[in-house]
């Protein structure tokens, strides 16, 4: 992890893949939700109000475009709210549309993953001294998640975006557990990438679009494969 200024001023970190997904593990590891070797699904909820201890408001009045928002404060709890359209339809057992309680959780892990990645640009104890002086404006402590950040198929112009959609997988699929389930379940083999996909997204309770992700990023499928993929339904 490394601190600097961008071109423009603006305070950011950087993170590189490996360390995401460790830092992730081990934030799964500490709070005691870790899924076992056979894979699993995530509180993520859980992970948010009681491991991070954010505050979490998951019918927040907000934009059709906005999926969620994770507000800091200087000395005070991450705020977490989700869309309460999202998680209606999430929650709706008579008709959730493909894909819905997949994005719902990915919303979820993606929030978390902010506060995880990107508490400390606002902590007041570590900027205090710093070159870096704690935001002021009330703008520069608000991540509003848009749509086309939490997604699978295009990549967010915004840095934290890109951190955190990383950090989404490896909270929702934690590397190692989803390798090994990855490869019980046939992938990388001449099994059938289709009924892989669907066996590893019920387990870790994802959508097939971010299984497929995960397994191109992983290394079992070409791309090939997984635009195949996207050209079905959930």
């Amino acid at each position: 992890m490394k601190r600097y200024r961008s071109a423009d001023g603006e305070q950011r970190i950087w993170y590189d893949d490996d360390e995401i997904e460790q830092i992730m593990e081990d934030e799964l590891r500490r709070a005691g939700l870790l899924p076992g070797r056979a894979g699993g699904v995530v509180d993520v909820e859980a992970f948010i109000e009681r491991h991070l201890a954010a505050s979490l408001d998951q019918y927040a009045d907000l934009p059709a475009d906005v999926l969620g928002i994770t507000e800091f404060a200087p000395r005070k709890a991450p705020a977490v709210r989700i869309n309460a359209d999202l998680t209606g339809s999430a929650m709706d057992s008579d008709w959730c549309p493909p894909g819905v309680e997949g994005r719902w959780r990915a919303t979820l892990a993606h929030e978390a993953a902010h506060v995880v990645l990107h508490r400390m640009l606002f902590d007041v104890d570590l900027n205090q001294e710093s070159l870096f002086p704690n935001p002021t404006n009330q703008e520069s402590r608000l991540h509003r998640c848009l749509k086309r950040d939490v997604a699978h198929r295009t990549r967010p112009a915004d840095w934290r975006e890109v951190q955190a959609n990383r950090g989404m997988a490896a909270l929702l699929m934690p590397k190692a557990v989803f390798t090994r389930a990855a490869r019980r379940a046939g992938a990388g083999t001449s099994s059938d990438v289709g009924n892989v996909t669907r066996s590893l997204a019920a387990l870790f309770g994802v959508s097939r679009q971010a299984t497929t992700i995960r397994l191109r990023t992983l290394g079992f499928i070409r791309d090939e494969d997984a635009d195949a993929l996207f050209a079905t339904n959930e």
